[in-house]
């Protein structure tokens, strides 16, 4: 591994262990992009149970920061660094949507990506990276939208909006900070339920306001969440 990627050693760890790991979300999405990836920010896709996840990383030194079990979830922390390792798992939500942002009603651990791939919400963010072998998995076609620079909800768009309202600020950071226009079903989407977001607490709100306000063309962000009506109120 080079220097970059040294920073993946926690996927390795888990291989050779015997799960499956990869790195998802934005190292592998930038990597394939091009673009720096924030180091910070390291999210681990796994096969590997959460108390597997634990007992490993004891193995090796590190005390995780959380555990979460039910949703199969640990963050830790090494060398400057915030790791989520998350099991592959499919989220089943109730079909009565409240409006407000939602926890799956059954969560299932499972053995395959392609599972893992369909409850994530753009298919630019369900790309898969092994830093051990240098491959890219891609269940969804996230690298087709990649290099159309088009933002894609996986599967319906009307349905993962309603699962999660907060998804419509993260559609709107990524176009602006990647540079990325909408697929048509996605904008008509946003557009038409984009005023979920404010059944959301202020304070789940704030923290994704924050990271577009960071962005070099908020003032444009800006405008198009006036268009779709998600300004916060505050």
């Amino acid at each position: 591994m080079d220097m970059m990627d040294v920073r993946f050693r926690p996927v390795i760890w888990l291989q050779e262990a015997g799960f499956k790991a990869y790195v998802v979300g934005n190292q592998a999405r930038n990597k394939l992009l091009g673009n720096n990836y924030d180091p910070k920010d390291i999210d681990i896709a796994t096969s590997a149970l959460s108390q597997q996840v634990v007992n490993l990383l004891h193995r090796h030194g590190v005390v995780p920061v959380r555990v979460d079990d039910k949703f199969g979830v640990v963050t830790f922390q090494l060398q400057g660094s915030d790791y989520e390792v998350t099991t592959f798992r499919r989220d089943i939500y109730d079909e009565e949507f409240n409006h407000i942002r939602r926890v799956p009603a059954q969560i299932d651990f499972v053995q395959d990506i392609k599972v893992d791939a369909l409850r994530r919400d753009f298919t630019i963010n369900a790309i898969y990276f092994n830093p051990k072998t240098g491959q890219h998995l891609d269940p969804v076609d996230g690298y087709r939208d990649l290099q159309a620079k088009i933002l894609r909800f996986v599967g319906n768009p009307e349905i993962r909006i309603k699962e999660d309202p907060l998804r419509v600020l993260r559609a709107i950071r990524f176009k602006f900070g990647l540079g990325f226009k909408y697929d048509f079903a996605t904008q008509r989407a946003l557009k038409k339920f984009g005023g979920l977001v404010h059944k959301l607490s202020d304070a789940i709100l704030k923290k994704e306001f924050q990271k577009i306000q960071n962005l070099p063309n908020y003032s444009l962000a800006r405008k198009e969440m006036q268009f779709f009506g998600v300004l916060p109120r505050f």
